[in-house]
């Protein structure tokens, strides 16, 4: 088992995912248990009971490999390419390895070094390289672009990747989201049952309707169009961008004899909830219930620092950008509206919001 695989993996769900994964094996523990602590519990579930684990993370893919020849190493390239999205959470979860597996005698050793040995011979061919190329480089994109706007109608998400992806449709990019491991846990989708357009939601997003709501509300607006690179660089769920503001609050919350985890922890919460458009005094007061500010000067600086970055911070209430760049320096004061029970709802199908999308 190749622990750093399996953590980094699980660092990487939110903590309502980690407790589905714990309730697979009926391990009930508190809501208010801190991450680290849940993913103890998740790799002590995986040791104790390696096999059942590996049913519930690779059963597909392992109901997959059971259908080629074994003994005579053979898959076919379209098969490989219909299925190389697996090879990611096999590897994350140390289901298998580049390195020396020890337990040879059993049948994950033979599917494991027999996927990785189908995987470099495909793999080494030219034309080959570029469509797995291709494929991450999709993948990254489209989680990407979510994740920087959050919510995002469909036609919206085709426009930003045609200019790379000449042939994609639609139809395409559902597929394909739908088929790769990554995409179809961190994305979910919410269907305007009028137009029946569909809204690409990131897994971040916690109330999408009320996003949506404020969205609609800066429909003049364009969306703030980024680089590929830039995209790409929200594909990693924990990116934080590097302004003066997030260096100023992690020398603070230094100064408070907070460690890296935990300093990751408490800026990568904040940035989520003012994209989540929660009020700043909810946010200050929930990180104080875990930094112990030595006084009250200290407090002050540390709700101006979250006051600051909220201006400057891309929002997806504001498709991209910050309030800074929609409203200038001189702007009105940051407004959290929730959608009522009996407004309409934003995703325009005409009914109140209870009876539709608020259900």
């Amino acid at each position: 088992m190749e622990d750093k695989f399996l953590i980094e993996s699980l660092n990487s769900l939110l903590k309502d995912d980690l407790f589905k994964i714990l309730a697979k094996f009926n391990i009930k523990i508190a809501k208010s248990t801190v991450k680290g602590k849940i993913i103890e519990k998740v790799t002590e579930a995986y040791e104790n009971n390696t096999s059942a684990f590996l049913e519930i993370f690779s059963k597909d893919t392992i109901s997959l490999l059971s259908q080629f020849n074994v003994e005579k190493n053979q898959v076919s390239e379209q098969d490989f390419f219909e299925y190389e999205e697996f090879l990611l959470p096999l590897q994350s979860f140390g289901f298998i390895s580049k390195n020396v597996i020890k337990e040879k005698d059993n049948n994950h050793y033979l599917i494991s070094t027999w996927f990785i040995e189908t995987i470099n011979s495909i793999s080494q061919k030219e034309e080959n390289k570029v469509l797995i190329d291709s494929y991450q480089e999709l993948e990254m994109l489209i989680l990407g672009m979510i994740r920087f706007y959050g919510v995002i109608d469909e036609h919206k998400l085709l426009e930003l990747l045609l200019p790379t992806f000449k042939d994609i449709t639609l139809e395409k990019i559902h597929a394909f989201i739908d088929c790769r491991w990554i995409l179809n846990v961190f994305i979910s989708k919410l269907e305007d049952s009028g137009s029946k357009t569909i809204y690409l939601v990131a897994d971040s997003v916690s109330e999408p309707v009320d996003i949506l709501h404020e969205t609609i509300k800066y429909d003049g607006l364009e969306y703030k169009i980024l680089t590929n690179d830039e995209y790409k660089n929200y594909w990693n769920y924990f990116f934080i961008e590097k302004t003066q503001e997030v260096a100023d609050l992690i020398a603070l919350l230094m100064s408070h004899k907070m460690q890296g985890a935990q300093i990751g922890f408490e800026i990568t919460t904040i940035i989520d909830r003012l994209k989540n458009n929660l009020p700043i005094e909810e946010i200050v007061s929930d990180s104080k219930t875990r930094i112990k500010f030595d006084n009250s000067n200290s407090e002050s600086i540390f709700t101006a620092l979250v006051t600051k970055i909220s201006k400057s911070l891309p929002l997806w209430t504001l498709k991209g950008h910050s309030y800074v760049e929609v409203f200038g320096e001189n702007q009105p004061p940051r407004v959290v509206n929730k959608v009522g029970r009996n407004e309409n709802c934003p995703c325009g199908s005409g009914k109140k919001y209870k009876k539709c999308c608020g259900k």
